[in-house]
């Protein structure tokens, strides 16, 4: 998924008040960003208004507010994200840069990826020592175990 469709996937789920989705694609996608910080910022804030409004301690305007407020501020954030990928296409290192930004995307919604490798699996991986259980019904020469044969 490129960046562009990401942006434009969020916006739409934003249309379609589905904030607590949009708020998860965002800090998904933002997971290494310094960004990030401000798509949790939003994301308390909505977790408080819904709080607050379950307990009844804000009245149906002033959390209609909020959640506007919120709403705005996710638009500027990807308005924002847009500039600045704009303004690193007009760089010469644009295509480079393009290129391990669209890979970051591509590892963010990927699972079983090994960053910087091409290796991709569709099961579980483990990567580390290799466990061996051997099991034997007699051990023979059992005051010397560490020489025994379990062949």
């Amino acid at each position: 998924m490129t960046t562009e469709t990401t942006i434009k996937k969020i916006r739409t789920l934003i249309a379609q008040d589905e904030l607590i989705e949009a708020l998860t694609q965002l800090r998904t996608f933002l997971e290494n960003s310094p960004k990030l910080d401000e798509a949790i910022l939003q994301s308390a804030r909505f977790e408080d208004i819904r709080r607050q409004i379950r307990l009844g301690v804000v009245n149906h305007a002033e959390a209609n507010l909020t959640q506007n407020q919120i709403r705005a501020g996710l638009l500027d954030l990807l308005r924002e994200i847009e500039d600045r990928i704009a303004e690193t296409s007009a760089r010469p290192d644009a295509p480079a840069l393009r290129e391990e930004m669209e890979h970051a995307v591509s590892v963010v919604n990927s699972k079983n990826v090994v960053i910087g490798s091409t290796i991709t699996a569709g099961g579980n991986v483990y990567i580390g020592d290799k466990t061996v259980t051997q099991n034997a019904e007699k051990i023979y020469n059992i005051d010397n175990i560490d020489t025994a044969n379990f062949s």
